[in-house]
């Protein structure tokens, strides 16, 4: 049972602090009285770790769904919308930003002033900007392809404008609203596991590792791209420690001709 000990309002959300027994949810609401979705409303007593999308079936399921979004779209602003969102999805699984970073890029890291493609930007990170810390981001053939389709339909007006814009004035969408995007996409795409913004920072990193012929030195590299102070970090960060994990607790059977 949950009991409510102390609530105070800002201007659109009440916070509610319960003691919490049994394990049931800790609930944040709005002043109507709903949930408020924009946050991750974590149970107690459960991991609220997020996971890669490691196969290209689940990253298919959800582009699946984007593109019918894009195709079932009532109006021409839910078609944009929709088109923005899948553009953001395989831009973020394909160059390993942070949320605050992704939400912020604009048509001129990716395009010259001719509008042809760039092949590189120097980004200077959110999280790093007070240690003067840069990374530099390529862009792969899918980034390439998904923004040409993306500016096809809607063309540049702006190189300095955001790729990401909100649906309300000039602004980028926040990390709030890109976690809610992943959360519903990957829910309608019926998929299990527990999705967010790492999500895809982690897809990209995780099948970096999966797919490098020399995956110890794949893990330093993915160190270095991701700041990371050790490779444990990084290996736990993308789960490959839970796969050791489980590779470790198959590799014995005790007992089983006993059972």
């Amino acid at each position: 049972m949950a009991v409510p000990i102390r609530k105070t309002a800002t201007d659109n959300v009440i916070h509610l602090n319960l003691r919490v027994v049994g394990g049931e949810k800790k609930v944040r609401y709005n002043k109507d009285g709903s949930v408020d979705k924009r946050h991750s409303n974590a149970v107690a007593g459960r991991s609220c770790e997020v996971y890669p999308f490691t196969s290209e079936s689940e990253i298919k399921a959800v582009i699946d769904v984007l593109d019918r979004k894009i195709k079932e779209s009532p109006d021409e602003n839910k078609r944009w919308i929709a088109f923005r969102n899948k553009t953001l999805f395989i831009i973020g699984i394909n160059v390993g930003l942070r949320a605050s970073d992704l939400v912020q890029l604009r048509y001129s890291y990716f395009y010259n002033d001719d509008m042809t493609f760039k092949d590189f930007y120097t980004l200077q990170p959110q999280k790093t900007k007070k240690n003067k810390k840069f990374v530099k981001i390529f862009f792969n053939q899918s980034v390439k392809k998904a923004l040409e389709a993306y500016a096809n339909e809607y063309p540049v007006e702006d190189l300095s404008g955001y790729l990401f814009k909100s649906r309300e004035g000039d602004s980028h969408i926040t990390a709030k609203a890109l976690w809610k995007i992943i959360v519903d996409v990957t829910s309608e795409a019926q998929l299990k596991l527990n999705y967010g913004t790492h999500s895809l920072r982690k897809t990209w990193a995780y099948n970096i590792w999966h797919n490098a012929e020399d995956k110890s030195r794949a893990l330093v590299m993915l160190q270095q791209c991701l700041a990371h102070s050790d490779s444990m970090t990084t290996m736990r960060y993308i789960g490959i420690l839970d796969e050791e994990k489980k590779e470790m607790y198959e590799s014995v059977e005790l007992g089983l001709d006993f059972i």
